[in-house]
């Protein structure tokens, strides 16, 4: 059930990222937190390297933010968020 909970909040930080500029910058910070926590929470109880991404990714959704962004790390990031939250799901 949190497994499931927590790949719902991923696809929401996706689409933080993908509208960030539409959407207020409060829920993009959200997102932007709770992917830096998540990350840094798994780091404290286990694996590494997937976990230092997602904190790696709520820094970037930070950077993205200020409108500093580049089409291939945005990409690279939707790609590892989606993957953790597809195969979370199933």
């Amino acid at each position: 059930m949190i497994i499931k909970l927590l790949a719902f909040a991923d696809t929401l930080s996706i689409l933080a990222l993908i509208g960030s500029s539409l959407l207020p910058q409060k829920i993009v910070l959200l997102m932007a937190i709770y992917l830096i926590i998540k990350g840094l929470a798994f780091i404290l109880i286990g694996g590494l390297f997937p976990n230092f991404l997602d904190m790696l990714s709520g820094f970037y959704l930070i950077i993205v933010l200020f409108g500093i962004s580049h089409w291939i790390i945005t990409i690279a990031v939707i790609i590892f968020l989606g993957q953790k939250a597809f195969f979370s799901l199933i």
